[in-house]
C-alpha cells in the first residue's frame, strides 16, 4: 500500500474540482456582537483548555491555549450556533491518561486529550523525517487530524442532542459527517486541494493505527477496523471527483471495485446528513436551509 503522506502532496497539486453536493463555504473570523448583526438565538458552543496535572503535558496545554486551538477549527466555528440544540455543547482539551477523544453525553461535552495531540505531533515528525517533508508538516498533520477527530465526536453530540435516527453503526455515520463537514466548510485561504490534503492526512492516521493482527475484541468493537475506516474515507474523497482522483486506484488507495460506487456513496451520505440536520437549523440560518432544500430537490 502506498504512503499516503507522500501521495497527499501529489493529489493536492493536481487541483481537484471538488464536485461537492453542496457549495464550499469559506469560514472567516466572527464579527464581534457589538460590531455586527446579532448571532442566532440557538445555544453556542463553549470552549475551554483545562490544565493538566502531568508535567509532561503542561507545554502542550500552554501551546493550544495560546494558539486558541478551538478557534482554528473552521468546521466547528461554522456550525457553532447553526442548530437548535437543547443545551450547549462544551469543547475541552484535557488530560485523559491515554490517547483519545470522547463525547460525554451526561455533560454534553467533547473532550480532546492532550495525549492525542502529543501522539499526532510525534507521528507528523516521523513522516517529516522519513519523507523529507516541509518543516511545518507536523503542525499541519496535527491540525488536519484534530479537525477530523473533533468533528467525529461532534457527530456523536449532534446525534445525541438532536435525537437523530441513525441506522447502522453510528461510528461509521459520524466518520462520514466529519468528512462531509471538512469538504463543506473551508478555512480562510484554504484551497479545495488543501482540504483534500487534510482529509488524506486523517486517512493516513486511521491506517497508521492498524496492526493487521486482530482478535475477537477488535472485530466486536464499536469502531470499524482502521483499514476499513481508511478505505471508507478514501472512497468519500474519491467520490467528490472520480476524474481528478483516478490516480488513487492506480496507487492502491482504492480497489477499482470499490471506486466504481464511490460517487454514489458520497452523494447518498451527503444527502442523508442534509436530510437529518435540515429540520434542526436555528433561526438566522435560513440561507443554509434554502440552499440545502434546493440541493435535495435537484436529486444530488
Amino acid at each position: 500500500m502506498p504512503d499516503t503522506a507522500a501521495d497527499t502532496h501529489a493529489y493536492a497539486s493536481a487541483g481537484p474540482r471538488l464536485a461537492n453536493p453542496l457549495p464550499r463555504t469559506v469560514v472567516r473570523a466572527r464579527v464581534p456582537a457589538e460590531a455586527g448583526p446579532a448571532r442566532p438565538a440557538a445555544p453556542a458552543f463553549e470552549y475551554a483548555y483545562l490544565a493538566p496535572q502531568s508535567p509532561g503535558l503542561q507545554q502542550i496545554h500552554q501551546r493550544v491555549r495560546d494558539a486558541d486551538l478551538w478557534q482554528r477549527l473552521p468546521e466547528v466555528q461554522a456550525i457553532d450556533g447553526m442548530f437548535a440544540l437543547p443545551r450547549r455543547v462544551r469543547y475541552v482539551t484535557t488530560e485523559c491518561g491515554e490517547f483519545g477523544a470522547f463525547y460525554r453525553p451526561d455533560e454534553a461535552e467533547v473532550a480532546l486529550c492532550y495525549e492525542t495531540l502529543r501522539t499526532l505531533y510525534q507521528r507528523g515528525q516521523e513522516q517529516q523525517r522519513d519523507l523529507g517533508l516541509a518543516d511545518d508538516y507536523p503542525s499541519r498533520y496535527v491540525l488536519a487530524n484534530v479537525r477530523f477527530i473533533v468533528l467525529h465526536e461532534t457527530g456523536h453530540a449532534l446525534a445525541h442532542l438532536l435525537d437523530l435516527p441513525i441506522t447502522g453503526r453510528q461510528e461509521d455515520a459520524v466518520d462520514q459527517l466529519a468528512a462531509i463537514l471538512m469538504l463543506r466548510f473551508a478555512g480562510l485561504d484554504e484551497t479545495p486541494a488543501e482540504t483534500i490534503a487534510n482529509l488524506r492526512m486523517a486517512a493516513n492516521w486511521l491506517l497508521s493505527r492498524s496492526t493487521g493482527a486482530y482478535n475477537l475484541y477488535a472485530y466486536a468493537a464499536e469502531h470499524a477496523l482502521g483499514e476499513q475506516r481508511y478505505f471508507n474515507l478514501q472512497c468519500l474523497i474519491y467520490g467528490t471527483d472520480p476524474t481528478a482522483f483516478a490516480g488513487m486506484v492506480a496507487a492502491g488507495d482504492l480497489t477499482a471495485e470499490r471506486a466504481s460506487g464511490c460517487a454514489r456513496e458520497t452523494r447518498l451520505a451527503s444527502r442523508a446528513w442534509v436530510r437529518l440536520l435540515l429540520p434542526h437549523l436555528a433561526p438566522g440560518y435560513e440561507v443554509y436551509g434554502k440552499e440545502a432544500a434546493q440541493y435535495l430537490e435537484r436529486g444530488g
